[in-house]
């Protein structure tokens, strides 16, 4: 079976570091023009260069998904050198107050959560929307995580903040399926990236554990398959499926992708 993205435009948000730098570089792997983005310019430009040894189709540009200005300036600029956005895979960050429980989250932290990993999301759609409508063909692919299907208390400022991309990808695919236009969203495992393990110290150094006993007993034990997963090799490729024709008949669907570590059906 060819699965192909090749010659496909992509944004990949929060994608300087981690699961959007895996991501990216699986994409560019398979001949996709890929353009990375997130706020820090630093990490931005390195892992620019890193990933133009993988293939020259890349490009970068700094932005902040707090900032809808920001967002308007990213999408200006992907058509500018790219012509417009095929395939849009929405990645965030964490707030700087998370693993966060309700009661140590005040309203600026909730403010900060719904901007980040919700308003974004619908503003970015909306940009990329009316050319993918134009062209009939697109995919919008918000990340989330397995949380949201089984909400973490320290995790309350995600959890909450996500949930409505289920509900988003439900409308948006009865109404734009007709242009061949899909939305899904993928609910993630662990990944040992770098904010992951910020997120995890910060957690140990709550509860008064080792680190490491705290990924051995948060991730590892309670996934099926006992271990992380791989940004480029285990959610790249799949990722890069749903981006595909071959993927066509997916829409309006919650995806797990955690490894069997949610225990809801």
């Amino acid at each position: 079976m060819l699965v192909s993205v090749s010659g496909k435009r992509v944004l990949v948000t929060a994608s300087s570091e981690g699961i959007g730098k895996g991501v990216a570089r699986k994409f560019l792997s398979e001949g996709a023009t890929v353009l990375i983005t997130s706020r820090d310019e630093e990490k931005l430009r390195n892992a620019y260069e890193e990933l133009k040894r993988v293939s020259p189709q890349v490009f970068y540009r700094a932005s902040d998904l707090t900032d809808l200005k920001s967002l308007d300036s990213l999408y200006g600029f992907a058509k500018d050198v790219m012509g417009g956005v095929d395939v849009l895979i929405f990645n965030t960050g964490n707030p700087p107050n998370e693993p966060s429980y309700f009661a140590q989250s005040s309203d600026s932290d909730w403010d900060y959560a719904i901007s980040l990993y919700l308003k974004s999301a619908i503003h970015l759609t909306r940009l990329v929307l009316d050319d993918m409508v134009k062209q009939k063909w697109g995919r919008v692919i918000y990340l989330s995580s397995w949380t949201v299907k089984q909400p973490q208390p320290h995790f309350v400022l995600a959890d909450v903040s996500r949930a409505s991309l289920t509900q988003l990808v439900k409308i948006l695919a009865k109404e734009y399926s007709r242009f061949n236009v899909t939305f899904n969203v993928v609910r993630l495992g662990s990944f040992r990236t770098p904010g992951a393990m910020r997120g995890l110290e910060r957690l140990a150094k709550e509860k008064g554990i080792d680190l490491e006993e705290l990924v051995r007993r948060e991730v590892i034990e309670r996934s099926a398959v006992k271990r992380f997963a791989d940004p480029e090799e285990d959610l790249g490729s799949f990722l890069v499926f749903l981006a595909s024709d071959k993927a066509s008949y997916i829409t309006g669907s919650t995806i797990d992708f955690d490894g069997g570590t949610s225990d809801c059906v």
